[in-house]
């Protein structure tokens, strides 16, 4: 895991090699975001390092909302160090973390400062993965996360792996 996070492109970095339609995209989701203030707080004062390995894509929605999301949370805190590949960059590191048998995007494996896994985001926060979208409830979830309407769930869900909880 250690190999594939040292070659792995920091936000900025990785944007710069994004084309302009996806990365307006990004932008779209990070230039308006606000992260609430609890879940600020509690990165703000976080003293353990950690490092967060990052499989995204440049072309994904669900990437374009989550990375948005663990990009501006981190912002607060250089304690904390994100690294991003692409798939094609991944040999077998990520297997433990395939969904059948696929590497799904955005995949954060979150570790301490020794690279101890602490956990796992994979592809989007539980509501949205859980929800019926054949339903009206689970119709409304879903249109809420693709209208960025899902931010402070989403930067929830990251922090209790981030801390531990």
């Amino acid at each position: 895991m250690r190999n594939l996070f040292d070659k792995g492109l920091s936000f900025r970095s990785f944007m710069f090699n994004v084309d302009d339609e996806n990365k307006n995209k990004f932008m779209k989701y990070y230039i308006p975001m606000e992260i609430d203030h609890e879940v600020k707080n509690k990165i703000i004062f976080l003293e353990e390092e950690i490092n967060i390995l990052g499989a995204v894509e440049p072309w994904c929605p669900d990437c374009h909302i989550n990375l948005s999301v663990l990009e501006k949370m981190i912002s607060f805190n250089n304690k904390i160090t994100l690294k991003l590949v692409t798939r094609d960059m991944i040999d077998n590191e990520l297997d433990d973390y395939k969904v059948d048998g696929k590497i799904k995007v955005p995949t954060f494996v979150i570790m301490d400062k020794d690279f101890n896994i602490k956990g796992a985001f994979i592809e989007k926060i539980d509501m949205v993965r859980n929800a019926d979208i054949e339903t009206i409830e689970g119709s409304k979830i879903n249109m809420k996360y693709k209208a960025g309407k899902l931010i402070k769930e989403t930067a929830e869900e990251l922090l209790k792996i981030i801390i531990g909880a």
